[in-house]
């Protein structure tokens, strides 16, 4: 990749391998399955590890890694608790000292900073050695994985009466996003928690841009409220959530000014066969991850 300390072209690369996938429903017999393509890392019969990005707290680009989950559902499927679920209550697992593991920690396999994040997917598949951290949960800002759908599509769910409400929400960075929250008004008050963000956008005085669904920790949040009379209103008369005051970098990678800039520097250089000239980064934004 360009830059080892950046992650964001594997970000690019695996929303552009997403959206592939879903406008290809009629590929050849040895196209690769989706899991194993796009997010599946190794398998271990009762549990398997699955590509997750997230953004810790003090760290200046997305970390990529593959965490631990158990399978729920049929045994040859990878059906799994949503992304929310599993980092606000993770399973309690037992560490490799045979000590239990304290819940606030989850375990991540990490993929080389010269290596491409399909490169690692597939060696993690073979077995081969890779290098894990514990990672304090507590110290995510936000988080998505890679899946089409949503691993918990086929239980049953609570109804979510508020989920159909979008909201104005600013970070601790200063960003203006919108989007569709998951069990927000249930959950606001509580100070260690994560919440589902679907069809998120961000906004500031120049662009609006379309974001993968994203899990926030709650603590990332400093302002949440429902859109009520049109979001451009609110965009320009409300003043904690004026665009003009929002921070233009980009969310998901606070090193860039945005896609577009980067996307250029990529069209001008090797990777341009692979980030693929007819799809507007943008677009490649909205199209990945799985839904809450």
């Amino acid at each position: 990749m360009t830059s080892p300390a950046n992650h964001l072209p594997h970000l690019l690369l695996l929303l552009h391998a997403v959206e592939r996938l879903r406008g290809a429903p009629g590929q050849s017999a040895d196209a690769p399955p989706v899991p194993s393509f796009v997010y599946l890392a190794r398998d271990e019969g009762e549990a398997f590890w699955e590509l997750i990005a997230c953004r810790v707290r003090g760290h200046p680009a997305l970390l990529f890694g593959a965490a631990r989950f158990r399978r729920q559902g049929p045994t040859d499927g990878f059906g799994r608790q949503s992304l929310v679920s599993y980092l606000s209550a993770p399973l309690r697992e037992v560490a490799l000292d045979r000590t239990p593991r304290p819940p606030h920690l989850i375990e991540l396999l990490l993929p080389d900073t010269n290596e491409t994040v399909f490169a690692f997917l597939e060696r993690a598949r073979r077995g081969d050695a890779c290098r894990s951290l514990l990672l304090d949960r507590r110290e995510i800002e936000l988080a998505l994985d890679f899946r089409l759908e949503n691993p918990s599509r086929s239980r049953p769910t609570a109804p979510e009466p508020e989920a159909a409400q979008r909201h104005l929400f600013r970070t601790t960075g200063g960003h203006i996003l919108s989007g569709y929250p998951h069990h927000l008004p249930a959950k606001l008050h509580r100070a260690d928690d994560f919440v589902a963000l679907t069809r998120p956008t961000q906004h500031t005085a120049t662009h609006d841009r379309p974001l993968p669904t994203l899990v926030v920790h709650r603590g990332y949040l400093t302002m949440a409220a429902k859109v009520e009379c049109g979001i451009e209103r609110w965009l320009e008369r409300t003043a904690p959530f004026q665009a003009s005051l929002a921070n233009p970098k980009h969310l998901l990678d606070p090193l860039l000014e945005s896609y577009r800039a980067y996307r250029k520097r990529l069209l001008r250089g090797d990777e341009e066969e692979a980030i693929g000239r007819e799809e507007p980064a943008e677009r490649i934004a909205a199209a990945g991850g799985g839904r809450a």
